[in-house]
């Protein structure tokens, strides 16, 4: 645990707060939302309202930020969306942060709330769910440290980078979703134990290992060879990296769309495994008649 603490040089005396909040449970009755500043729900909005009801838990559910209106009544500045979750799971009243502003103040303030949010990164939010013990993360976990390797839960420069160090978190999470566990493990251990690749951080970078980690993990008999990981060494993904982005050049100079960089290298590791590893074709059933 760290405190929150703050220099010296940062203290402020200029402060103009304003007048300080209350906070108090209040019926979602009493709750209006002023559509002069507020945003419409469409269906996006309705499809994240019905998300947070889905998980609805009040230590996720932070205070609805509200100022009193004519008629006992109070304009939700910032939460409407959680508060129609909690309706939708019947509930009568939200805990709100109450300050008294003008209409002006309002918008103001839905402004400053909604345009000025720290962007939490993906790093940080698997760090969050990783701690809270989240299945998702969990298991993405695992499967990096069963193969050698760790996902990073904050960036690096390239400087720093080493090899088994996973950034592509998002990256790494559609590969978790599309491919079995035994097979990912298989072909991270593959590239840690592997000369010229293990040990070289320049493979770990996400435009690198995740092309790589899809065609191995698509050819599952290739990757349980024994000769393998003996044959990779030879394969010289870094020529293939520097062909593809030939045939971009080329294509962005004759103005040709050209695909992802990542289904391009995968294809190139694709083809190089099926050269080197052909699969049988299997043999028709023989008929009783024949």
């Amino acid at each position: 645990m760290r405190k929150i603490e703050v220099s010296r040089a940062d203290l402020r005396a200029d402060v103009q707060a304003g007048p300080a909040p209350i906070l108090q449970w209040i019926d979602i009755d009493r709750l209006v939302v002023d559509d002069s500043y507020q945003r419409d729900l469409k269906r996006q909005n309705w499809t994240a309202i019905r998300r947070i009801a889905a998980h609805f838990r009040w230590s996720m559910f932070s205070p609805v930020f509200v100022s009193p209106v004519e008629g006992g009544a109070y304009a939700v500045i910032d939460g409407q969306h959680r508060t129609h979750a909690a309706a939708m799971c019947g509930f009568s009243q939200v805990p709100c942060q109450i300050v008294q502003m003008t209409l002006g103040e309002q918008a103001a303030a839905f402004a400053a709330v909604n345009g000025r949010v720290t962007q939490v990164t993906i790093w940080q939010l698997f760090k969050a769910a990783l701690a809270a013990g989240e299945k998702w993360a969990r298991d993405a976990d695992e499967i990096a440290r069963e193969g050698g390797c760790r996902i990073l839960t904050y960036g690096k420069s390239p400087k720093d980078k080493k090899p088994g160090e996973i950034y592509s978190i998002k990256g790494f999470l559609r590969i978790v979703e599309q491919r079995p566990r035994a097979q990912i493990v298989a072909a991270l251990k593959l590239l840690r134990a592997t000369e010229g690749y293990g040990d070289n951080p320049d493979t770990w970078d996400s435009g690198c290992v995740l092309p790589m980690l899809m065609a191995m993990t698509e050819r599952p008999a290739a990757l349980a060879n024994p000769g393998f990981a003996k044959a990779f060494e030879s394969f010289d993904f870094w020529e293939l990296v520097d062909r593809d982005d030939a045939h971009r050049r080329e294509k962005r100079r004759l103005g040709v769309a050209y695909p992802p960089k990542s289904e391009t290298l995968r294809a190139g590791v694709l083809e190089w495994i099926d050269k080197a590893f052909p699969q049988r074709m299997a043999l028709p059933a023989r008929s009783d008649a024949a």
